[in-house]
């Protein structure tokens, strides 16, 4: 695929993203610290759209700049991941998943569902039984 192709959808995303802000470009151009028309040229893709501008666009924007290129390279296909390339003591740790609250929200109301069912109380302990195992 061309690079011009792979850097369209992150370019119509930030068009987007960047419309949807109460500033107008010649604001954002001056935030930026770019020349005004500069940010129409970089968005359309008469000018090079360069690492020190995304990261930029995603500090106004107030986003991570994985979250841009996640989004806007889809289908890009890796085989290797970064730590695969780095000595060990420069690699991350395996990082646990965040759930979002939504998620967190029906674990736990699943759990206190079951609680519930088996007529348990949440913080009280249970009788043993003089079962013998």
């Amino acid at each position: 695929m061309p690079r011009d192709d792979e850097q369209a959808l992150i370019r119509a995303l930030l068009r987007t993203a960047l419309a949807a802000l109460p500033m107008s470009p010649h604001t954002i151009e001056d935030d930026l610290g770019i020349g005004h028309g500069t940010l129409l040229r970089l968005l359309d893709g008469r000018m090079e759209l360069k690492l020190r501008h995304l990261l930029e666009l995603c500090r106004l924007l107030k986003i991570h700049p994985r979250d841009l290129i996640e989004r806007g390279l889809p289908n890009w296909k890796a085989t290797r991941r970064l730590d695969d390339w780095l000595p060990p003591d420069q690699r991350r740790a395996a990082q646990p998943l965040a759930l979002s609250e939504e998620v967190q929200q029906a674990i736990h109301t699943a759990v206190r569902e079951e609680i519930s069912r088996a007529g348990l109380t949440p913080g009280v302990e249970r009788k043993k039984s003089g079962r013998a195992r």
